[in-house]
């Protein structure tokens, strides 16, 4: 009775015990394989977004639900800017929604993402508009969020199409996303 109650217990230990796995391994399988020196090549050009699908990409997403929080939900009319992409290591934005972005371009082929470098950088707030001991205090409170950049996971890439990754809200264990579609101009 005594062997049996042990191995109960090392057998529930065992699969109560098991630690998840993140979906570091599920991004990596779904982004493209081709080389840095491939993708370096055929991402110089403009690309003009096209439409965002879902990540089967049999559906094209032109509006989708945000829930901001518990009572409200926004919707969102998709809309992306298109990009040029220079060999000489630059990019600029147009057709923006917004304030368009201009800086530099690289691959990092460790990681496996396009990571862009704004010339400008970008704040969780409009900065522009605030007063300056309130800027000041949103600083030191550390309510100021900074962006310098951004990062793309490429799906696919050939001579006429970029396919990019992006995430929807989701935790570390699962991978939710859309694919944003572009065509070489």
């Amino acid at each position: 009775m005594k062997k049996l109650i042990i191995l109960f217990l090392i057998v529930s230990t065992g699969s109560y015990g098991q630690i998840k796995e993140t979906n570091e391994k599920l991004i990596d399988r779904i982004k493209t394989t081709k080389s840095s020196r491939t993708i370096e090549k055929q991402i110089v050009g403009v690309w003009e977004f096209k439409g965002l699908m879902d990540s089967t990409k049999s559906k094209v997403i032109g509006e989708r639900r945000l829930r901001v929080n518990d009572t409200i939900t926004a919707i969102e009319y998709v809309e992306r800017p298109s990009i040029e992409i220079k060999v000489d290591g630059t990019y600029s934005e147009y057709n923006c929604p917004g304030e368009c972005e201009t800086g530099k371009w690289s691959y990092d082929k460790g990681e496996k993402v396009l990571k862009f470098k704004f010339k400008e950088p970008k704040y969780s707030v409009p900065i522009d508009n605030l007063a300056p001991g309130l800027l000041e205090k949103l600083k030191a409170n550390g309510q100021l969020i900074v962006f310098e950049g951004d990062e793309w996971e490429i799906k696919d890439i050939t001579q006429d199409e970029l396919i990019i990754i992006e995430h929807l809200p989701h935790n570390e264990f699962e991978l939710l996303y859309n694919l944003r579609v572009y065509r070489k101009k």
